[in-house]
């Protein structure tokens, strides 16, 4: 990244880092949830705004490409899932598995979640983290993770010759093959707390600040939250060159000058590279903690 960002660059270089083993468990402990939580009923939770009782997955949409004695998972971006295709394999997922208690919900194009009718507890990965690589060892582990891998197969069969996948052939687009299931959970019971006021663009950490009874806005690329005398915490991606413009432009120097001037007491940033970052107007004051290049900042974990 050639252009430096000196707002942003200053708000980390002034903080006090918070590393953790994951950035899940940097979000369980923000928001009081226990580690390894299963985050898909919250993120269902951001899409939907329903709450419900159920067992959920994330099922997101994949093509699995066979490669040599390896299925090999293209990336998500790939895809391009329209809206009405999601809609007519969901449907065709549910003439299928309803009778078994399983609902297929695609709030959005490239987020779908799965109800089960009774608890798969099982070790998932993420398939952001697999992309372009081959998916074997990390297929669905545990417990339950015969029976999900048992399902993912099920589904590839109903998929294969679905007439979305026919057009999508034939226009030379990859198919949607298979359904990634991960990160299945409950939503908890007990209430908890959380931020006062969180702004994001990221569907877990809206759904956890929902459940958590946070004032939450969606980050729009403006700022337009009330800079008050209280906590804010902020989680927003910083890892294209694009968001980080937007960010210094329209968020990183309003927020730099309000901790300056006393309307904020204190900033809590979590960038999505498993540190989150605690900012108060005491540590801003610490000019001899020299700036740093965001990439190496957001490289260290």
């Amino acid at each position: 990244m050639k252009r430096r960002c000196a707002a942003l660059e200053t708000l980390f270089a002034r903080s006090q880092a918070q590393p953790a083993a994951d950035g899940n468990a940097v979000l369980a402990k923000i928001f009081g949830q226990p580690a390894g939580f299963g985050v898909a009923p919250f993120m269902r939770l951001a899409d939907t705004g329903e709450r419900d009782a159920g067992f959920y997955f994330r099922a997101d949409p994949v093509h699995l490409a066979p490669d040599r004695d390896q299925l090999v998972m293209l990336p998500l971006s790939v895809l391009q899932v329209q809206r009405e295709e999601a809609r007519a394999l969901a449907e065709t997922f549910h003439r299928t598995f309803e009778a078994e208690g399983y609902r297929l919900e695609t709030p959005y194009p490239e987020r779908w979640y799965l109800r089960v009718p009774a608890p798969l507890p099982c070790l998932t990965h993420e398939p952001a983290q697999l992309a372009g690589g081959p998916v074997f060892e990390f297929m669905p582990q545990g417990a339950a993770g015969q029976r999900l891998r048992q399902l993912m197969n099920e589904v590839q069969m109903l998929f294969y010759e679905h007439p979305v996948n026919q057009a999508r052939e034939a226009a030379g687009r990859p198919t949607i093959n298979s359904l990634w299931l991960w990160g299945g959970g409950y939503l908890p019971e007990i209430p908890v707390t959380g931020p006062a006021r969180v702004l994001t663009d990221n569907p877990l950490i809206a759904g956890l600040a929902r459940f958590a009874g946070s004032e939450f806005s969606a980050w729009t690329g403006k700022l337009d939250i009330p800079l008050e005398s209280e906590k804010q915490w902020i989680a927003i991606d910083c890892t294209t060159d694009s968001a980080l413009t937007q960010l210094e432009e329209r968020l990183a120097s309003p927020l730099l000058r309000a901790l300056r001037y006393g309307r904020i007491g204190e900033l809590m940033i979590y960038p999505g590279n498993q540190r989150c970052y605690r900012i108060t107007r005491a540590s801003l004051r610490q000019f001899w903690r020299r700036r740093r290049s965001l990439p190496d900042i957001l490289r260290a974990a």
